[in-house]
């Protein structure tokens, strides 16, 4: 069969839309990822070998409202492209992920009657697919809060699957893959493999409140015998953080050797292999892979995050015991430290909350969202 994948924005729309035509072209099927033009999926999609095609796509800025005649207008040109591009692949269905590229595709899907499905990621669906729903013959979800906030047609299907992750991390899974992994990534920082060690990040572009706040608490942190910490800055953030670790070390070598940072990491398969803690936003498929390989985490949702949706993402972790939470605005106070001193310190509840991670996964996300896919087809 043949699939139009639809997905743009951030990187939480894009691995999972990655995952899926992944899945459906090992099981021999024909796909066109369809992205935009400038977005991060422009980038990383063609790095996977899937086929790409591009239409310009932008949404408004709500602290400029004119932006959004000239992006409407922009949509329109593109979801008559998008249009006639349908005409000549002649998909069998299209699977929408988000973004506003997203918009275009499923409209013109929808004039012509292609089935689509759309996948939602988060609690609270973006503007795309709260868009796209009235149109869906299937709607995948990864939590069921979801649904209630979108306007799903009566004959339409609608399934929890999970959020697909990465090939490379749904290969974690296997001990073998993971400890080649975890040796791999650890020697090249030069970490025992006897030790404790806490991945900090705040998502590809990092998070500056979380960086200073881990900053904050530093000799706290290096207190705790034979931690290491693993910081992904951002590059934005990564001069600052790094004279700012600089001041703090005061040529106390093995302090020094013990926190790590990283500008960026294009090898999270690695670093999440590496590390026993993770301290996170909570986008969700950060969420769905650190449940997929059961690391206990503490996560500071992203406040701005459209309706808050990042809290929402969290709270089933939660609200199962996978999980503990600060929210950002107490990054500055004593519960940041105390929560994250907790996780790295109490073994016992590191094991609870990996058992409680292991008993709420979902298995064969990227698998279940393919299969309901191909049911739509017929």
């Amino acid at each position: 069969m043949r699939f139009a994948i639809s997905s743009g924005g951030t990187a939480g729309h894009i691995y999972p839309a990655i995952a899926v035509a992944q899945e459906l072209l090992a099981r021999g099927h024909e796909l066109i990822f369809v992205g935009s033009r400038s977005g991060q999926e422009a980038q990383l999609v063609p790095q996977e070998n899937i086929e790409y095609k591009s239409f310009p796509a932008a949404g408004f800025n709500r602290y400029r409202p004119w932006t959004l005649l000239t992006s409407s207008l922009q949509l329109q040109i593109s979801a008559l492209k998008a249009k006639k591009w349908l005409r000549q692949f002649k998909p069998d269905a299209v699977a929408c992920f988000g973004g506003y590229v997203s918009v275009p595709v499923g409209k013109a899907a929808a004039a012509l009657k292609i089935p689509i499905l759309i996948h939602e990621q988060n609690s609270a669906p973006g503007m795309a697919n709260r868009y796209l729903a009235k149109h869906a013959s299937a709607i995948a979800l990864t939590y069921d809060d979801a649904s209630k906030l979108l306007s799903i047609p009566d004959n339409a299907r609608v399934q929890i699957t999970g959020n697909p992750v990465r090939g490379s991390l749904a290969n974690m899974t296997s001990h073998d893959v993971r400890a080649s992994a975890r040796e791999k990534f650890r020697s090249a920082l030069g970490i025992p493999n006897e030790a404790r060690v806490l991945l900090a990040f705040g998502g590809s572009q990092g998070a500056q409140h979380i960086n200073m706040a881990l900053m904050g608490i530093y000799d706290s942190l290096m207190a705790v015998h034979g931690l290491h910490v693993v910081q992904i800055t951002g590059r934005r953030d990564y001069e600052t953080i790094a004279q700012a670790l600089k001041e703090h070390q005061n040529n106390n070598a093995q302090k020094s050797s013990r926190w790590h940072i990283l500008d960026y990491c294009d090898n999270m398969m690695g670093a999440y292999a590496a590390s026993d803690l993770v301290l996170s936003r909570a986008g969700a498929s950060t969420l769905a892979e650190i449940a997929l390989l059961a690391l206990p985490t503490l996560l500071v949702p992203y406040p701005y995050a459209t309706a808050d949706h990042q809290s929402s993402n969290a709270r089933s972790l939660v609200e199962a015991g996978a999980a503990l939470v600060v929210v950002d605005g107490d990054l500055d106070k004593p519960v940041f430290s105390e929560q994250l001193l907790k996780l790295v310190s109490d073994v016992q509840l590191q094991s609870r909350m990996q058992k409680a991670a292991c008993a709420m996964r979902v298995q064969n996300a990227t698998a279940r969202v393919a299969d309901l896919l191909l049911e739509i087809c017929h």
